[in-house]
């Protein structure tokens, strides 16, 4: 199920790409449009060229930030499925955006099934299925070496992506268990 959730967060984000691109497209082809059909009086080019410059300019916009925010939800998807991070606090943790984004984000990837197999309490994940779900990781601030998010594991913290590993503090310990 984990790879197919990705793989449609994925298409989603895609089809939200290629939207956004022929919008643009528009945009830029429309002007000229205008001004062939209107020096050469042919109507049907006139008219096509203001309707691809009006989309463009009221569609392009909103086709990018369609395209960012399921670019967005598909990071959170693999974030989810990948890592294990399944907390509202940990993915907040994680992305640095606020809580009810994440909360409504998370809604709306059940509600698109690119979160297929999960239920959602308004703070913790659960997966539904029988199969093992990726333990929970407990992160523990930032690394001084790359400024990514560190975690806890058996008795060290380490960082993920540059590798950086230190002894991890009584209290990290406390709060792991």
């Amino acid at each position: 199920m984990e790879d197919k959730n990705i793989r449609n967060a994925a298409k989603g984000a895609n089809k939200n790409f290629w939207i956004a691109i022929v919008l643009s497209v528009m945009l830029v082809g429309g002007v000229p449009m205008i001004v062939l059909g209107a020096t050469n009086k042919i109507g049907v080019l006139l008219g096509a060229g203001i309707a691809f410059t009006v989309l463009g300019f009221y569609g392009c916009p909103l086709g990018w930030v369609m395209y960012g925010e399921a670019k967005f939800r598909a990071a959170l998807v693999g974030a989810i499925e990948c890592e294990g991070t399944v907390t509202v606090d940990a993915l907040v943790a994680q992305f640095g955006k606020p809580k009810n984004k994440i909360v409504a984000d998370i809604r709306k990837l059940i509600e698109k099934r690119y979160l297929a197999g999960y239920a959602f309490d308004g703070e913790t994940l659960v997966y539904a299925s029988k199969k093992e779900r990726p333990k929970e990781r407990v992160y523990v601030g930032k690394c001084p070496s790359c400024n990514a998010i560190m975690e806890y594991a058996d008795g060290k913290v380490r960082c993920p992506y540059c590798g950086f590993v230190r002894e991890a503090t009584v209290e990290e310990i406390q709060r792991s268990e």
